[in-house]
């Protein structure tokens, strides 16, 4: 190229813009970046290494780098080596990982997973649940439009308001799950912290609108209409003003442009019932035509045009809510903690590898919150496909099929980050009952903030933070703090590295009737 001639691999020497040295900055992955390096000596870390040789050479390159580790005093635990991926589990001290960091074949080094959902939660039975009292009187409710849902689930029972089926030829009884573990997930909110502290308190009641068949499709006709007559139904029966909708459609897209079909009608209803919508931001589950390589791309292709939002995620007046990794240890990494093969794609605190983004329409902010709605796991001595919801990185809910003596399932998507964006509106509502939609989802976007390892996942990029996470994670308590005739405001800077400030700021008596004559929130 130098002498002007045409290279033969032109499309990769024009692709770089520049080379530089691999820095120990570089090195370190997510979870290190966060928590820091460990004070207690020693500990594990997880040492990828670049997989650039192959056959003969690459043993060389391993026997190396072990022999390399043994004049460290750096203790193997074990390896994965496969023609993709060369990842090693080491016990080292803090003068070991600095002198890890400056090898030359490591590609990354982190933190081996921790946070995990425990499986004596999953199989806890009836006998081992306190008595479930019912919401008190008065208490607004809840509207759940999904697949249904089990009345019968001893954690629900208490709390159904009603069921209705607005789907043609089907029952309100709920055939596939989702409907009811959504269900369990608006009553409560947060159904793991529940069953540690060992108290369920329904605060408002639930009600369940059927719209969709038990594969989770609606092909009978335009599900709009099916969704307007739920509306209309639970509005002039039980005057019910939240409604969550964990349900897209993956083949609307929002690729910019006009708002069109479920989410022109969701904007329509909100206006005209004066009610809020919480919408899930939909999933991404890869394409048929380009296969995600969700590890080692994870988290760009979150911006490719096949992740973004779906119908009915671009509505203007709803909540749309996406989906951030709870748990990073997956089941069989439980069973086996010193196999280094099972490895998370996000981290704690990071957006799931499935959830959807933005912008919405106008460059408008998309999804608007996120809440918790699981993780994707690696088998690394297998393959790179990531495992099914089994691998116990999803949120604890309700489970259908209770008769079984499975009270509680676990699955992954942004369906069950959604419905606790919705429990939190419903316990707005209860404290605030003439509050209308746009003062609750001001509230709850008010006191919404970032964590801290999607910040740093970005490097800070407020534009890719944004459209993934939007405002961030409400923080629950903060939510629920003002008072009648008090809001907190709070100056939100954490991405600058400065502190919260708390403002109460007093309120005329009839600020809330204002707000719901039109003033917004």
């Amino acid at each position: 190229m130098s002498r002007g001639e045409v290279p033969t691999r032109k499309d990769i020497i024009f692709a770089v813009k520049g080379i530089e040295g691999w820095t120990p900055e570089d090195r370190q992955g997510p979870a290190l970046r966060q928590e820091g390096i460990p004070e207690e000596e020693p500990f594990i870390v997880d040492v990828e290494l670049w997989p650039l040789e192959r056959g003969p050479r690459r043993e060389q390159m391993l026997n190396y780098f072990e022999n390399w580790c043994t004049k460290k005093n750096i203790v193997k635990i074990d390896r994965v080596n496969q023609e993709n991926i060369v990842m090693y589990r080491l016990k080292v001290t803090r003068e070991s990982l600095q002198a890890i960091l400056l090898h030359r074949d490591v590609r990354l080094v982190d933190l081996p997973p921790r946070y995990q959902l425990s499986v004596s939660l999953v199989h806890m039975s009836l006998r081992d649940l306190p008595e479930i009292p019912s919401p008190p009187d008065g208490a607004p409710g809840v509207v759940v439009l999904d697949s249904g849902v089990a009345t019968g689930h001893p954690l629900l029972a208490s709390a159904i308001g009603d069921a209705q089926s607005f789907f043609p030829g089907l029952g309100p009884q709920d055939e596939s799950g989702h409907g009811t573990m959504v269900c369990g997930l608006a009553l409560y909110g947060d159904i793991e912290k529940c069953l540690n502290e060992g108290r369920f308190i329904p605060e408002f009641r639930i009600f369940s609108g059927r719209i969709i068949d038990a594969a989770n499709r609606n092909d009978t006709g335009f599900v709009e209409n099916h969704i307007i007559a739920a509306v209309k139904y639970f509005v002039e029966h039980y005057n019910c003003r939240i409604f969550n909708l964990s349900f897209g459609d993956l083949r609307k897209i929002y690729l910019d442009g006009h708002v069109r079909g479920l989410a022109t009608v969701l904007d329509s209803l909100a206006r005209e019932y004066q009610v809020l919508f919480v919408v899930s931001a939909g999933n991404f589950e890869g394409t048929d035509v380009i296969p995600v390589d969700w590890r080692s791309e994870y988290p760009d292709y979150l911006f490719s045009p096949e992740a973004r939002i779906i119908d009915p995620a671009p509505a203007l007046n709803v909540l749309t809510v996406g989906s951030l990794a709870r748990y990073e240890q997956p089941r069989m990494g439980q069973r086996h903690p010193h196999d280094v093969g099972y490895q998370p794609i996000a981290r704690r605190d990071q957006p799931s590898p499935f959830t959807r983004t933005g912008p919405g329409p106008r460059k408008a902010i998309k999804p608007e919150v996120v809440e918790y709605g699981g993780n994707f796991s690696v088998d690394l001595r297998l393959s790179n496909h990531v495992a099914g919801p089994t691998d116990g990185l999803g949120e604890i809910s309700t489970a259908h099929n209770f008769a079984t003596g499975n009270l509680f399932k676990v699955d992954r998507g942004t369906s069950f980050a959604a419905p606790k964006i919705a429990y939190l509106a419903g316990l707005l509502l209860r404290r605030y009952p003439d509050a209308g939609p746009n003062l609750l989802r001001a509230l709850i976007v008010a006191h919404s903030r970032c964590p801290e390892a999607t910040i740093k996942l970005f490097n800070g990029d407020l534009e890719k933070i944004f459209n993934v996470v939007g405002y961030g994670k409400p923080d629950w308590e903060k939510v629920v703090y003002s008072f009648e005739n008090k809001v907190t405001l709070i100056n939100q800077e954490e991405i600058e590295g400065e502190s919260h400030h708390f403002y109460e700021i007093p309120l005329p008596e009839d600020f809330f009737g204002r707000q719901r004559e039109g003033c917004g929130g």
